[in-house]
This record gives structure tokens, sequence and C-alpha cells, in this order.
């Protein structure tokens, strides 16, 4: 497909490459079944969290199981509120329902106890109260009048005192008065505490008649609308009960309601809207989250508090939800990594997944009733924290029996190189930036293949993509472009890489000055031109390194000098012993092979690992063995197997574009080159520069597929030669090793 810019064509919709991925994606997003929950893997930059969120949006609009939730005060047991459920939208409604009743009562019981009616009907309970008492202490009086004594009341009470002051109190007569007046006065008393208890009551009686007839039309349209569920059924009517106790806390004035405590005649009448579907913007569809700090609190919620005069206190109005419940009913997307590193997170999600409900925990204070959830979870992390849980964490699998894996590479096939010009296209659109030409999309392509060092591949991170995008639109705008040209694309690969190659750098400078021995021209016995990569985070770099070997009569057999220094790896060891089991398939035919040889890296203090060197360690063994020269303008990669097959290995691009560097700075003399396995043909997405050395004949590939050919390039003799070589030389050591 020719086109002149992206401008031309279609920008991309949806997600390039991942085939696979996204069919698995689709499947596990079908299956409502408990355990169907899902992981991605894939590595970062292949728009794992932009495709799975586009996706679950649209399953979201199917699904759609989401409610509102609310906590409301447990009048029964108080340390314990009740998790309200509605319909989606209907939480907020049964929020303002319960304020706009409670705002009421402020209004129409203060009106209520101030009208005429009750004012009426009070003042006649307590006329009433007052006749019968006045009447008791009259007659009360009178008869005290007929024994002679008079009475009296003061702040002590009531008393009987004699009219005749002269009269002896110390008589029998007197005294008997005394004791039956003071029964009377006794009685009569009890009698005003029982008129007083009944007045009382008859008042209350009046309040809750008045009150009931404010309090219960409201709450029985609450009931009408609400009723059908019975948890709220209920709670309105303790709410009722509660208030009718306590009417009289909404006709105090201000100065009286200092003296009581908020709490008690505010707070309890609240309504938590803990979850809120419209209000989190799920109206039409179920709600999907992500959550990118997901620590115990963000995941399960928690329960503040408030220090009030010193004192630290909480209620249900400070229960505060996390992700977990915001999805409920829909979609919660988490990475992996990052619920691992919070304590106690990983445990309790997989615990809400099992009881299908979220507990929040709360070490004083309030327990929340929990609420039961319905939420398909799907964690975002590696291949290798995938391959972690699976086998260590029996439950895992358990609750994750989907993987949606994310490739890190496509085919590099017309269908993908045109993905990825519509993949600029679209992001050139959305960012507001210019548009690239077709051989600067090229480039591009290039890029693309050199991340995944393979030209029949092209990369799916596109986050590197996206980045070269950017900082080639800087260097197209300081030229003044209308469009990026091939050179915008080259010089911000080249600034890319040039802001992180210090080390690379320094290494150059230390060959060139020669604090690092290297010999490019030449021949020498036993020594090679080995090709390592140092990774420097998402940079790396080749450089070459000096293998030497020795070989001496001796039944010590071969000695890794790295391994005696504790700078060998494991694999690196493997690949020596695999020399070893060369040298006995082919040398030992006719008697034992009696050698005691020395591999070392010079100029390497650093740890060694992997076996890409196990092919340039046997050449300069071979070199050694048969004493003949090694061709120093040749660099080789490759791993052998004991069958003398030459295997392919990784960073053969670095590598050779290393040693390209290191024979420029020394003078090219068109006899340079590498000798990398066959197989590794497609890996090579070399840098231009190099690329056209190679065209022109000034820098040299030698693919091979086993040993012989590459020691006969090496050396430019047959192998035959050098085999001779070898057996007559191992044929003098076994002599004088008997």
């Amino acid at each position: 497909m020719k086109y002149k810019t992206t401008a031309d064509i279609k920008p991309l919709k949806g997600i390039l490459g991942q085939e696979k991925a996204t069919w698995a994606m689709e499947f596990g997003l079908k299956i409502d079944d408990p355990g169907y929950n899902i992981y991605i893997s894939g590595e970062t930059g292949t728009g794992r969290t932009s495709y799975a969120l586009n996706i679950l949006k649209k399953y979201a609009k199917d699904r759609a199981k989401n409610k509102d939730w609310c906590y409301v005060y447990n009048f029964e047991n108080p340390r314990e509120p009740i998790a309200l459920s509605f319909e989606k939208g209907k939480g907020k409604i049964f929020k303002k329902d319960i304020e706009k009743f409670i705002e009421n009562l402020y209004d129409e019981l203060p009106r209520a106890f101030d009208s005429e009616e009750y004012e009426k009907e009070k003042n006649k309970i307590l006329d009433e109260y007052e006749i019968k008492k006045e009447l008791l202490i009259k007659k009360m009086k009178e008869h005290g009048e007929k024994k002679g004594f008079k009475f009296k009341s003061n702040k002590f009470g009531m008393i009987f005192v004699p009219k005749d002051e002269n009269v002896d109190t110390t008589s029998e007569e007197f005294l008997k008065v005394k004791r039956e007046l003071e029964n009377l006065t006794m009685q009569v008393v009890s009698k005003i505490k029982e008129l007083e208890n009944i007045a009382k009551e008859d008042l209350l009686n009046l309040e809750e008649e008045v009150g009931t007839i404010v309090i219960n039309p409201q709450v029985d349209n609450l009931i009408k609308k609400y009723g059908e569920d019975y948890k709220v059924k209920k709670y309105l009517f303790h709410l009722r009960d509660d208030i009718l106790e306590k009417m009289y806390l909404f006709y105090l004035d201000e100065e009286e309601l200092k003296n009581i405590d908020e709490k008690q005649y505010l707070i309890k009448y609240q309504v938590n809207l803990f979850i809120d579907s419209v209000g989190n913007g799920n109206m039409d569809s179920a709600p999907v989250v992500l959550e990118i700090n997901p620590n115990y609190i963000n995941l399960f919620g928690k329960v503040e508090y408030e220090s009030v005069n010193g004192i630290i206190r909480t209620d249900f109005t400070k229960i505060v939800p996390g992700a977990l419940h915001k999805a409920n009913g829909g979609y919660l997307v988490v990475y992996i990594d990052q619920v691992l590193r919070s304590p106690y997170s990983w445990d309790m999600l997989k615990r809400c997944l099992q009881v299908k409900e979220v507990k929040i925990d709360t070490l004083t204070g309030i327990k929340p009733e929990p609420i039961p959830i319905d939420v398909k979870v799907i964690l975002i992390g590696s291949q290798y924290l995938y391959n972690i849980l699976y086998r260590y964490d029996e439950e895992f699998n358990k609750y994750f029996k989907v993987i949606v894996d994310f490739d890190s590479e496509m085919n590099r096939n017309e269908d993908n190189e045109i993905g990825v010009a519509r993949f600029i296209s679209s992001y050139c659109n959305e960012n507001n930036l210019k548009h690239f030409t077709y051989d600067a999309v090229n480039v591009v392509l290039k890029y693309s293949s050199r991340l995944v060092e393979n030209t029949k591949k092209l990369s799916t991170r596109f986050n590197k993509i996206a980045e070269i995008i950017i900082e080639s639109n800087l260097f197209a705008n300081i030229r003044g472009s209308e469009f990026v040209e091939p050179n915008d694309v080259k010089k911000a690969i080249y600034e890319k890489w040039n802001r992180v190659n210090k080390i690379e750098k320094k290494i150059d400078e230390m060959y060139k000055t020669g604090q690092l021995l290297i010999s490019v021209e030449g021949e020498k016995i036993g020594v090679i031109n080995g090709l390592s990569v140092i990774n420097m985070g998402e940079y790396s770099f080749g450089r070459p390194v000096v293998i030497t070997a020795t070989t001496s009569p001796g039944n010590k057999g071969i000695i890794n000098i790295e391994r005696e220094a504790k700078l060998s790896g494991r694999i690196h060891d493997k690949g020596i012993l695999i020399l070893s089991g060369y040298l006995l398939e082919n040398f030992s035919k006719e008697r034992p092979v009696s050698i005691t040889a020395n591999i070392c890296f010079e100029q390497s203090y650093s740890g060694v690992d992997g076996d890409s060197a196990s092919g340039a360690e046997l050449y300069a063994l071979l070199s050694s063995l048969s004493q003949i020269p090694i061709k120093q303008n040749i660099a080789v990669t490759g791993s052998i197997n004991q069958k003398g097959e030459v295997q392919v290995v990784g960073g053969v691009t670095q590598k050779i574009e290393g040693f390209y560097h290191i024979c420029k700075a020394k003078g090219l003399n068109g006899k340079q080159g590498v000798i990398l396995p066959k197989n590794n043909l497609n890996n090579l997405v070399l840098l231009d520069e190099v690329q056209k050395a190679i065209d022109e004949g000034k820098f040299h590939i030698y693919p091979v597929t086993r040993i012989e050919e590459a020691i006969e390039i090496l050396t430019g003799k047959p192998f035959a030669y050098i085999y001779d070589k070898i057996i007559n030389r191992l044929n003098k050591f076994y002599e004088i090793s008997k």
C-alpha cells in the first residue's frame, strides 16, 4: 500500500498484533462463572492496560449489575452500621429523601408544638392536674384545722403546726394527732406525685400523638417508596421510633443545643451514600475501575477518624469505599506487582473472591456490615509473576483461570506494516503532531524490528514507537518541515541512544588509548576476539572481549579461569563443559585426551555468564592445540553443542556493531568482519552505516552452521589439516602424561 504521508491513511482503531490475546480476553469476559477472573501478562508498552480498559467498557454496557449502597445508623447495635442496597441512582435519592424528611421535622415539629390545639390540650392536662392537686391539699388543710393544726408549705415540703402555741407538745393526744397528720401528708404527697406522673404520661402521650401526626405520614411515604426492601423498611421503622423518643431535639433553641452532643441529634439521622453509581459515571454501564495504587485501604476501604477535644472518634458517615466496592457489579483492574507489594492485600483480595463480599476491617470502633460483591478482577503483570503465582500459590489458579498473554512481537507482513503506519496516523491526530512521510515510516519499521532483533518481526511495544513519533516531531519542527522525514526519525533514534551511551563511549575510548588491549589485524595462536553485550537499562551495546586459551600436557582438562575466580555464571560453566564433550567426541577415539587447558576472558573483572562465547572459546582452544594462529580481524559469536553445531545467540546486532566501531576506530582494512550462526541472519537489524560498509565490502559477515566452517575462516586452513595437527599434538601430550 503506497501513500505519501500517514495523513492519507485511515487511523488505527483497536490493538495491533495481539489476535491470540484478544481472543483469550473475550473468552474470559464471556464467562461469568466464579473463578474466571483474568490475568493479563506481557511486557509494558504492548497496550495491555489501554486495551483492557477499552474492551471492558464495551462489555460493561451489557453487564450493568451495579447498585447504589448506603450505610445507615444501626439503632439496635450502633457499633455495626447497616448496609442498604438500592437500584442504580436510587441511593442518592434515598439520601436526599431522608435529609428532606429530617429537615421538615425541624420545621414542622416546632410548629406543631407551638399550635393552639397543642397548647389547649397541654393546658387541659396541666389544669386537670392542678385542680386535683389543689383539691387534695384543700381537704388535707381542712382536716388539719379540725384537729387544731394549721397548714404550711415551704421549700422543704408541707407541714402542720399547732394553732395554739401553748399546747402541750409532749402529751399523748398531741403526739397521736401529729402522727396522724404526718401520715396524711405523706399520703397526699404520694397522691400528688401519682397525679404528676399521670400528667407527665399524658403530656408524653400528647407529644407522641402530635409527633405521630407529623412523622407517620412522611415515614409512610418513604415506606411506600422504598419498603419493598425489608432492610430499608426495618430501618425506616427504627428511624421513626427513635425520632418519636427524641422529638424534643427538634425544637430546642441554639443555646440548649450547645449542651447536647451533635452526634445525638444529627449524625445518626444522616445517610452515608457509600456507592453512587450515577455519580461515578456508570449510569448506563457497569463500573470499570483501574486502581493504580492498590494498597489495602484503596482496595478494601477504610473508616476515618476525627479528633474532638482530644478524643478520637468515628461514626458510620466516615466509612469510605475501596476500589472493590466501586467496581462492584463490574470490573476491577489492578497491577499484580503493586498488590503483592502491599501487606495483606493479595490474601484479602482472594478472600473477597472466595466469600463474595467485602468487609472493612477496623481494630477499634465500628464494624460496618460486609457488602456482597459481584466483580470480575483483571490482574495485569509479567509472565514471570504469573509463573511464580501459578506454581507457589495454590489459590491463584482457582480464582484466575484465564490468562491473556500479550506478545511483544508480531510478524512483519504487509498488513502489520500498514497497521504501524495507521498507528502513527492515529497518534499524530490524537496528539496534534506532524504526520510521517512514507520513507519516514519505513525508518520507524526498521527501528521496530530492531527492538525485537528480527527482520521478520515488528515490536508490539507501541510506547516505544510513540516515543520516536514525539521525538521525531521535535526535529521536524526545528527544520520547519510540514512532515516528519526519514532523517528526523534517524536523528531521534540517534539522540535517544546518545543520551544513555556514556559507558559505551568510555569503553570505546579505552580501546583507542590501549587501556583495553585488542588486535584487529594480524594473527595470534590461542587468541580470539569474542563478542559480548552490555545492558544499560533499555539500552544495550556490544563490545569485543579478548579470549585466550593455553594448552599443556596434563589430566586436569579444561580449566575455566573465570570460574576459579568465582566470576563465572552457571550457563557459562555449562558452555565450558560442552567444550570438553566436543573434544572427547572428536579427539579421543584412539587414546584419552590428556591435556590441561586454561581459558580466560582477558581484562574482564565482572561476572561472565551465557554460552554465546562458547564457540570463540573452542576456536581459541583448537588454535592452541594445533598451534595454528587465528586471524584477529575476525570476531566470533555463537554457542556450540557437543556435536559441533553452531547455535543461535542473542544480541548479534549490537555485537556486530560493537566490533565494527572498534575496527573503524583502529582503521578499516576491508578484511574485518564477524562470524555468527547462520540462523541468526534474520536477527540482524544493523545501523545504516554498518550495513553500507558490508554492502561495499569494507566489513564482512560470515554465517556458519558448524565449527569446521568457522575454524577454516579464522585460520585459512582446511579443517582436515587442523584436525591432523591437533591429533599429533594430543598424541605428544599423551606420551608425556603417561
